[in-house]
């Protein structure tokens, strides 16, 4: 069918005469569900949840089983690992999803391949057994009695932060920061969505658990997509494309004409760097040790790349050189080339996103300056421009950032901490996937490897390696 000429939301695709009626997408989805639903009940042999139709014929989900990478409460190598679990009964606002695809986030890389990362700080470390990451994509196969944002057959992004549009934060426009995001149980963690054999409970990571076959969630995490975009490509729109994207027009505005610096190119700085250059910004700057990174970072809209062990502790300098601008003559839009109140330099940035964090086990592909992250995070500061803005994507950084008093009260700079650089998940998610349908948002460039569920251990691996931009678990 021409995508260009279909009707949003309708398919008769065997129809030829225009009078007759045609069936919404949703109501051929359920019939065919149903249908399935009536021969997967019929059939007594074992299938995993892949080959399984929808329960609905049974009129509950429990028992159902399928398979899911398993993560222990330690990280101990070989601790984690594919099960076969049994699902519960869905709660009222639970959505029962079967997942099409999910990226492995480099936060949860000990959760594939053991290990302790390079601090005892890192921040996570599951209480109970959980199936591992906190994003996927894919099709909606039942819903709990109480569910209105999604219907059976839609098609949805599963993000790794909630938007319930009820809470303090949600009506205060502050969507990225959702009360109900991570508490859903009364023990700050969600309830148990499965058990193993012995009767074990499991729980889903922050309520998502995207290695799995089925994913259970609640419908505040939920977006429906209208698309038919590749799963592998959709699967980074729920944490770090939408991350990086988020900060170029969620926490700040990137003008025409400005200049940016984005520190850190793995998938979120790289969907910064394609949000700066969607939003017209006429200098992107990337700092990145990785020489495949900087690459791609040129071809998907930066205008200089730097390599950050070859400018060392020059870079501060070296960056506000690159923003210094064509004239001194402040009367003539000039910047000035000295310094101003406070000994800030004025020349700069106008716009920073910091998108480096902690750096776990030593990465195969380079090793960065600071694996702590801390020392990304102070340039930022130092190089952008008296009056710009710094957006902090980096995440599990150990330790402390120091700003001089005089600086952080005279410099008139803005810091955002970007929490999915304050994505407005409902809002802002069509807008990304339209973007990304027209080619502008290049998530498929960013997606250089694909795995299976089986393969789950050597996707965390090239993740932690950073040999790939971005590895996804295809089911």
């Amino acid at each position: 069918m021409n995508k260009n000429t279909r009707k949003e939301g309708l398919q008769n695709v065997n129809s030829t005469d225009e009078n007759e009626p045609q069936i919404p997408r949703r109501t051929m989805l359920k019939q065919g569900a149903a249908v399935a639903a009536a021969a997967g009940f019929l059939n007594s042999q074992p299938a995993f949840a892949q080959q399984q139709a929808p329960a609905i014929a049974t009129g509950t989900q429990a028992g159902r089983r399928f398979r899911a990478w398993v993560q222990e409460t330690d990280r101990v190598v070989g601790r984690a690992g594919i099960e076969e679990l049994r699902l519960t009964g869905l709660q009222p606002r639970q959505v029962l999803v079967r997942t099409e695809a999910s990226a492995p986030c480099y936060t949860l890389v000990q959760h594939g391949i053991g290990g302790t990362p390079a601090s005892e700080e890192w921040p996570i470390v599951p209480s109970q057994p959980e199936i591992t990451n906190h994003t996927a994509v894919g099709i909606v196969e039942a819903l709990g009695t109480d569910v209105r944002r999604v219907q059976l057959g839609d098609r949805v992004v599963i993000g790794v932060v909630a938007q319930c549009g009820q809470c303090y934060m949600c009506l205060r426009g502050r969507a990225d920061h959702c009360q109900f995001s991570f508490a859903v149980g009364g023990d700050g963690f969600p309830p148990p969505i499965a058990t193993r054999a012995d009767g074990t409970e499991i729980r889903a990571s922050i309520g998502v658990g995207g290695l799995s076959e089925l994913s259970v969630a609640y419908e505040e995490y939920l977006c429906p997509v209208f698309t038919d975009l590749p799963a592998a490509e959709l699967s980074l729109l729920g944490d770090t494309a939408a991350s990086g994207f988020g900060a170029t027009i969620g926490m700040m505005q990137i003008e025409p004409g400005s200049n940016v610096v984005v520190l850190g190119a793995g998938p979120v700085g790289m969907s910064a760097v394609q949000g700066a250059r969607i939003a017209g910004a006429a200098q992107i700057i990337v700092s990145e040790p990785i020489a495949h990174r900087r690459e791609m970072a040129l071809q998907l809209g930066a205008t200089t790349v730097l390599d950050t062990h070859a400018e060392g502790d020059n870079i501060v300098e070296s960056i506000r050189e690159l923003c210094k601008g064509p004239t001194n003559r402040l009367f003539a839009g000039g910047r000035g080339w000295g310094k101003g109140i406070g000994d800030v330099d004025n020349r700069g940035p106008d716009f920073t996103i910091e998108a480096v964090g902690l750096t776990g086990d030593r990465p195969l592909a380079e090793q960065p300056r600071d694996p702590s992250g801390i020392q990304a995070m102070q340039e930022a500061w130092e190089f952008t421009r008296r009056g710009g803005e710094i957006c902090y994507l980096g995440w599990g950084q150990p330790g402390h950032v120091m700003y001089p008093a005089k600086e952080f009260a005279n410099s008139g700079r803005t810091v955002h901490a970007g929490q999915q650089g304050g994505l407005n998940f409902m809002r802002d998610m069509p807008r990304l996937v339209r973007l990304a349908e027209s080619g502008a948002f290049d998530l498929k460039t960013m997606v250089t490897s694909t795995w299976s569920l089986d393969q789950t251990p050597q996707a965390f691996q090239v993740v932690a390696d950073r040999t790939e931009m971005a590895a996804v678990v295809v089911f």
